[in-house]
């Protein structure tokens, strides 16, 4: 529960800040950087990376799953 808290203020701080900022928090979040100019896009990459790093991600099957529904297979 605590972890979620920290999570959520976490989330709150990536939106209080500049793309600039965000471009730096991608680059420590993914460890490549991003050419993306759209802060909304940003925050809401590294939160939901934050996320998964702390609940875990999606699952082997899951993520098969995702890409087929994406490419209609």
């Amino acid at each position: 529960m605590a972890e979620r808290l920290n999570i959520a203020r976490e989330v709150a701080a990536l939106k209080r800040m500049t793309v600039k900022e965000l471009r730096g928090r991608y680059v420590e979040a993914f460890g490549e950087a991003t050419r993306s100019g759209n802060k909304d896009w940003l925050w809401k990459r590294i939160a939901w990376r934050m996320q998964a790093n702390a609940e875990g991600g999606l699952t082997e099957c899951a993520r098969r799953r995702a890409g087929g529904c994406i490419w209609g297979v």
